[in-house]
């Protein structure tokens, strides 16, 4: 079998080259990830369809605490009013303490420190879509940087937080959700095959890049970026730079060697370091040799009377 029979009967077997077999098994697991995340979001559905059943007495948890109108204000004609306003930008807050202190350190000491709780942002869609024009004058424009974000964002603030006052009470639990223990051991195998090398790779096949890896846009962007702190003391404190009006200088003016002391001033002192370097400086009162004797024959030649 010659080298031609040989080529024909390869390719008609279809054989694989390393390259292709490389590239079928990195298919064959990404097919896996996606098989595995689309059984994850199922087992995910049957669990929250799962039925309830009624604890008979209710157990508590813990504190839960919220905001809720002012009786002054709940006294009012406005109170259906900001009675509504209320409903979209309520907050709850969970704790194990009824006081809703946290542990922390002072110094080095165990203190425990108050929670804040303030009310929700509203982001601009949610502005435009569920606020009416009677409910615009009480909220405000705002600028907030985001924990995992480069770039502020737009958010509304509710202007008269003051109408509002927490309100805690206990957190009974009535109910709690049935157990499916073949759910629950499939949820456990699923979680146990992502692990965070697999869990990155299903990320970027299904969002096909990462958010963070982005260039910031162009209206963002900010006029420093990528760029030396060079340039841009360049742009913003030139340096005068010498003109030579002269290709070759030494045709038509002289040189000579001097020092020159420089000094580097700074705020706090007026003299910070004195150094002497020698300049080559190009003086205009030095004539060559071939000039002056050009100029004195002449003046021998036509003598001033």
């Amino acid at each position: 079998m010659n080298t031609h029979e040989l080529d024909y009967w390869v390719q008609c077997t279809r054989l694989r080259s390393k390259r292709q077999k490389n590239r079928m098994q990195r298919k064959d697991k990404d097919k896996l990830l996606i098989r595995k995340h689309k059984e994850e979001k199922g087992i995910w559905s049957e669990i929250r369809n799962l039925e309830w059943n009624e604890l008979k007495p209710p157990v508590q948890r813990g504190f839960i605490r919220y905001f809720v109108l002012r009786e002054d204000v709940a006294r009012t004609k406005e109170a259906s009013f900001f009675q509504r306003i209320l409903d979209k930008i309520n907050t709850r807050q969970w704790s194990y303490r009824k006081d809703f202190k946290k542990k922390g350190r002072r110094f080095g000491k165990k203190v425990y420190n108050v929670r804040e709780q303030q009310l929700a942002d509203v982001s601009v869609q949610d502005f435009i879509k569920n606020f009416s024009e009677r409910e615009h004058p009480y909220f405000e424009e705002q600028l907030v940087h985001w924990r995992y974000s480069k770039k502020p964002h737009k958010v509304y603030r509710f202007t008269e937080s003051w109408r509002f006052v927490l309100k805690v009470q206990p957190n009974m639990i009535t109910k709690v959700r049935v157990k499916n223990l073949d759910l629950e051991r499939r949820k456990a195998e699923v979680d146990k095959f992502f692990n965070y090398e697999r869990r990155g790779r299903l990320w970027k096949l299904i969002d096909a890049t990462h958010s963070w890896h982005r260039k910031p846009e162009e209206k963002y962007r900010s006029p420093f970026y990528n760029r030396s702190f060079a340039s841009v003391l360049d742009e913003y404190w030139p340096d005068q730079q010498m003109k030579i009006t002269f290709k070759n200088p030494r045709q038509n003016r002289g040189f000579c060697f001097c020092w020159v002391m420089l000094e580097v001033r700074t705020q706090k002192h007026k003299i910070h370091n004195l150094a002497a370097i020698p300049v080559c400086v190009a003086s205009p009162y030095f004539i060559p040799f071939e000039e002056r004797m050009s100029r004195t024959s002449k003046a021998r030649k036509h003598p001033i009377l």
